[in-house]
């Protein structure tokens, strides 16, 4: 279990770093999302660049039979 809970510090470490790289262009946020009830973490792009929308999954890790 100690092992299990190092992996999701690690994950959500490594995510929370990513975060610190804003698009340059665009009104767009990060979106930093952690269940660590089933072990899913991710990072989205979300908004807007003028008319359009802007969306999109950074970074996306699981935890699966205690591997990553």
């Amino acid at each position: 279990m100690a092992n299990l809970d190092q992996y999701r510090t690690d994950i959500e470490n490594v995510i929370k770093e990513y975060s610190q790289y804003k698009p340059s262009y665009g009104e767009v946020e990060v979106q930093i999302i952690f269940d660590r009830e089933h072990d899913h973490y991710q990072l989205a792009n979300v908004g807007w660049h003028g008319y359009k929308r802007i969306r999109g999954c950074v970074l996306h890790i699981d935890i699966k039979n205690g591997k990553i």
